[in-house]
């Protein structure tokens, strides 16, 4: 099951986290992939936070799945109220009786996120706006 929850974010942004669930097995477990995705103002899809003209690329590249992941939910200004506002509203889906489990255990990891963070393009472009 695949659930899309989009974001407008303040700086003319809009974020969209696609949380997808798999069964690993015939049980009752549940493993949460997240992806994360932005469009700007002036965009007309979606696409990576980090791609490959922006200056965190090539670290991304070199990072482990989970540290590439938080990596892009760090730069897609999802908050952590809204990446878990996704996540509940995915379980809500799902039903009760189910065993949810995250791939990379981003719940854990999100403590210190804040919000918006931009690299120095974005926030030029939303000063000169």
């Amino acid at each position: 099951m695949v659930h899309e929850k989009i974001f407008n974010l303040s700086i003319d942004r809009d974020a969209k986290i696609i949380v997808e669930g798999s069964f690993p097995n015939l049980g009752r477990e549940i493993i949460i992939n997240l992806q994360f995705l932005i469009k700007d103002k002036n965009d007309r899809y979606f696409r990576a936070p980090i791609g490959i003209y922006h200056p965190q690329y090539w670290k991304l590249k070199k990072l482990t799945p989970e540290k590439s992941q938080m990596l892009q939910l760090e730069y897609s200004g999802i908050s952590r109220k809204q990446l878990n506002l996704a996540i509940r509203e995915f379980k809500q889906a799902m039903g009760p009786g189910y065993i949810f489990s995250d791939s990379i255990r981003t719940e854990g990891r999100i403590k210190g996120l804040k919000a918006i963070r931009t690299n120095t393009v974005s926030r030029r472009i939303h000063a000169a706006v």
